[in-house]
């Protein structure tokens, strides 16, 4: 039987499904596609799916309290005690893992790329610092669905609001870009995240003569290309199974008490303060947006959570 991939996947899914910025359906269809391309491509992770070696949970909370950090999706060791028989078509088991062995966000561009690229550049280096503060030898990937239509009908907006994308192309290929040089771990134990896949669909979230499809096409990345979406899935598995599936694994405890976490909270004060400048502009001009007001209370909930884990080493 033939393998569709989750490039593919995501953009038939949205086409059959509204998008909205403040549900997680999206990010959880894009995650379990990814799960089955892992699945599919490699026959190590699938052998330890089987074998109840590993397991993977959604919307998994890393630390405590008030400071949780929600992460899409994680893979790893299930628990002690808990049933890891397989029981569906994917072949591998739901379950609360022991540690994390990988991490993935996944995150949008939707509409407004100016904005939200810088944003989700936040988005995804807060995510591999914040994992790795918890879990140091853990793999991080982020899954970026960036739209390529030239208008576009947001949830967030009055129903005759519709947003024209004027310079698509020029946009499109500055989101990617900025993606493209986003510092990497390169297969090192390190608080850079591994890697970044960008699918980019055509996507209006109207019911108009404009088809939802992926965009294979230039500014989409090509072949060979570190982010596109293929690449990205290869170098998450190698890591993978390098790291953590085949041969000896890294012994990572002395990691987990030496993470730099002055950096980590230095930078995220800097997220939070602009996420916090720009929500304040628009409190002033009577025109608060919903997408800012989500990414301050992303950076508040990211900053709470490095005060967490510092206080978690340093006082308890």
């Amino acid at each position: 039987m033939s393998h569709t991939y989750g490039d593919e996947r995501i953009a038939k899914w949205l086409s059959e499904n509204d998008y909205h910025p403040r549900s997680p359906a999206h990010g959880s269809a894009s995650c379990l596609f990814l799960v089955d391309d892992l699945l599919h491509e490699s026959k190590v992770f699938r052998e330890a799916a089987e074998s109840g070696e590993i397991v993977y949970k959604e919307d998994h909370n890393v630390g405590t309290g008030d400071s949780k950090w929600n992460v899409d999706l994680v893979i790893g060791p299930p628990k002690d005690g808990i049933q890891t028989e397989v029981g569906s078509d994917r072949p591998i088991v739901e379950a609360e893992p022991e540690e994390v062995w990988l991490a993935i966000d996944a995150k949008s561009v939707m509409t407004e790329h100016q904005k939200a690229q810088r944003n989700r550049q936040r988005d995804i280096n807060s995510f591999a610092d914040i994992m790795h503060s918890h879990y140091p030898g853990a793999v991080t990937g982020g899954i970026l669905l960036i739209n390529f239509a030239d208008r576009f009908k947001s949830p967030l907006r009055d129903e005759d609001d519709i947003t024209e994308h004027d310079r698509i192309d020029d946009l499109v290929a500055e989101t990617v870009d900025i993606f493209r040089d986003i510092d990497r771990a390169q297969g090192k134990v390190s608080p850079n995240v591994d890697g970044v896949g960008c699918v980019v669909v055509e996507h209006t979230n109207m019911e108009d003569d404009h088809e939802t499809q992926l965009v294979t096409e230039p500014p989409a990345p090509q072949k060979d290309d570190i982010v596109q979406y293929h690449e990205f899935l290869e170098i998450i598995l190698d890591v993978l199974e390098d790291r953590w599936l085949i041969g000896e694994r890294p012994d990572i405890s002395e990691l987990a008490g030496n993470s730099d976490l002055r950096a980590v909270l230095n930078q995220q004060v800097v997220d939070f303060a602009k996420a916090a400048h720009d929500v304040g502009h628009q409190i002033s001009d009577d025109d608060l947006e919903g997408e800012s007001f989500d990414s301050l209370n992303t950076e508040l909930s990211e900053l709470e959570a490095v005060i967490d884990e510092i206080e978690r080493r340093y006082l308890d």
